[in-house]
């Protein structure tokens, strides 16, 4: 099982509107059965850490391809994509494997 998570970097004062289409699209990936359930985040100033970023996190049994033969994406998921990509400066995607007691080891 592994975690993604998608950090993507808005413009100034964006962050809120990203993370509106994040979650959007996000909903119509988990009704259409394409995505496990998700959480969206983000950082417009009022916290710690890095400005200007929204987070969309995620589980998957396997990594995918979202260019794989016989991917469709929902009707309309496309529309919250263009609107973000309008919103956004770059993007980047971590990948990381989560543990379980079946990958424990002895010190």
């Amino acid at each position: 099982m592994y975690e993604l998570r998608r950090t993507y970097v808005t413009l100034p004062g964006k962050e809120r509107l990203v993370a509106s289409l994040l979650q959007k699209a996000g909903t119509m990936l988990v009704e259409a059965g394409l995505r496990e359930p998700f959480h969206v985040s983000f950082n417009g100033g009022t916290c710690p850490g890095e400005k200007h970023q929204v987070h969309m996190t995620w589980t998957a049994e396997k990594i995918e391809s979202p260019m794989r033969a016989g991917n469709q994406n929902p009707p309309g998921y496309g529309d919250y994509i263009k609107q973000r990509d309008q919103f956004t400066t770059d993007t980047w995607l971590e990948i990381n494997e989560l543990m379980n007691d079946d990958k424990l080891v002895d010190g």
